[in-house]
């Protein structure tokens, strides 16, 4: 059995945008991308919550009902 030769053009398997001369997908940079922008925002929204606490805000009862 042969194993083709990795540096051989003739035998690249690369896929159908290398057999096309297109560039590869960069598709999973932009999921990356997207992810670190989703951290850095739950991240954010995290730390103003944290330096924001809750307040108790009691409630006016009118009794005109």
């Amino acid at each position: 059995m042969n194993a083709p030769e990795r540096n051989n053009p003739a035998v690249d398997t690369g896929g159908v945008a290398a057999a096309a001369g297109k560039p590869p997908s960069r598709l999973w940079l932009w999921f990356v991308a997207a992810f670190a922008l989703q951290a850095v925002a739950w991240t954010a929204w995290f730390v103003i919550a944290s330096k924001h606490k809750v307040q108790e805000v009691p409630l006016v009862r009118v009794d005109g009902r």
